[in-house]
């Protein structure tokens, strides 16, 4: 019997307690099985849905035969390096339709397609105790309907592997392979849950082994991005053998995946619909990454994090550098040089952004360098390179005159980052 949280075990015993049968089926099970805590519970029992409803008030209607009961709490992240989560529990409680052993038959795995009741011997119809206990997912019926009904499911499938590091029988994964070109059908926003969802999983790197093996990676990225030379394979390779040592933040882990097909980049990352600022961050990393291994002095560092144009942002290049050294087992000198470095700008609180300096646009407009606010607007984002090459540079007599020399003289302007030879 697998270990129930508290919650679960609420709804359990007043329904039992009303003298209504009820039952746990699904992954629930699984997970329970090899003492993983799981969070999604599928619930059956006998009771009519509207005395269930009478039950829990707060519970929310899905559908005529189903009630949710959500006991968890979302715990949004402000920072890019640390995952969002969920905290708690979420039942979906369903009224039973005929016999549980019926009910089984909605499920495509057989590690799945197992009931389990409080006081009663656990119904098992397809063997899926044992394959739980021997770690395989096989089909529970006729997989190919399955999928060409339902392609996400292949990654249904694959949540096994990633999050419990489950092996697939021999047939399954013929079955996924011959039903890969299905994916095209699919919504691009499921396989991106089911991507991001699934590389962050404590077996990730099996998951991107069988992504490779078994032809999935262009549902992922889109059919002609994929990465064909020797490097970009080797990359992946290692990739898959390395990404569980790394923190379990999806985007990381996502950016990490992308950067292996290279020229194909930005066509791969744009092939499934991340959020704007995720799209925006992971765009960036091909961009910034490289960069990020040769700012190891303070004005070097200073104008990169200037590039990076947030601290959220430089933080997650500098984790995700750190990530990529941990990855391919790179030299880490340089970071540790820029920690450092960025240490002692702190220290000192040196300016770095266009928010650090001692004046603003209205300044600029002020002191009559210029009444069109778009040029102040402009000038003033010129400033920051004159501040990085010397803090002092930031008071407001010295920034007003730069801002007049650059106002009066494009050259000047251009060459502004320029040091030259006397």
């Amino acid at each position: 019997m697998i270990k129930r949280p508290k919650d679960i075990n609420n709804i359990i015993n007043k329904l039992t307690d009303a003298g209504f049968d009820v039952y746990c089926a699904g992954q629930c099970i699984t997970a329970g099985e090899i003492g993983e805590d799981p969070q999604d519970w599928d619930l059956y029992t006998d009771c009519p849905q509207d005395k269930l409803r009478e039950m829990f008030p707060e519970g929310e209607k899905i559908g005529s035969r189903t009630t949710r009961l959500d006991y968890t709490t979302f715990v949004k992240s402000t920072d890019v390096n640390v995952a969002d989560r969920f905290e708690g529990v979420i039942a979906d409680v369903v009224t039973l339709k005929g016999s549980m052993e019926d009910q089984l038959k909605i499920y495509d795995f057989t590690c799945e397609a197992i009931a389990q009741h409080p006081y009663k011997e656990a119904i098992d119809p397809y063997g899926g105790i044992a394959d739980i206990r021997k770690k395989i997912v096989r089909a529970a019926g006729d997989i190919d309907a399955v999928f060409k009904k339902s392609p996400i499911k292949i990654f249904r499938a694959l949540r096994y592997v990633g999050l419990y590091g489950f092996d697939l029988t021999k047939d399954l994964s013929e079955r996924i392979a011959a039903n890969a070109g299905e994916l095209k059908k699919a919504d691009r926003e499921e396989i991106l849950f089911e991507f991001s969802t699934i590389i962050n999983g404590n077996h990730a790197g099996k998951f991107l082994k069988m992504l490779k093996g078994l032809g999935l990676i262009p549902a992922i990225i889109g059919e002609g991005n994929q990465s064909s030379g020797r490097r970009e394979q080797s990359d992946y390779d290692i990739l898959s053998e390395n990404i569980d040592k790394i923190k379990h933040i999806p985007l990381r882990r996502m950016a990490l995946f992308y950067i292996c097909f290279d020229k194909h980049y930005a066509k791969a990352v744009t092939h499934l619909p991340h959020e704007e600022l995720d799209m925006e961050y992971l765009l960036d990393a091909k961009k910034y990454l490289p960069k990020m291994y040769f700012s190891a002095n303070d004005v070097a560092l200073k104008k990169f994090i200037y590039k990076c144009g947030t601290w959220d942002k430089y933080n997650f290049m500098d984790k995700l550098a750190k990530a990529q050294i941990i990855v391919y087992d790179y030299h880490n000198q340089r970071a540790v040089g820029r920690d450092a470095v960025l240490k002692q700008i702190l220290l000192e609180r040196q300016p770095i952004f266009v928010s650090d300096l001692r004046i603003d646009a209205d300044d600029i407009i002020e002191a009559g360098i210029t009444d069109d606010p778009e040029r102040a607007e402009e000038l003033l984002h010129m400033l920051p390179d004159v501040v990085h090459e010397n803090p002092a540079n930031n008071d407001r007599e010295k920034l007003l005159k730069f801002a007049k020399k650059f106002h009066k003289s494009k050259f000047r302007a251009t060459f502004r980052e320029v040091k030259w030879l006397r």
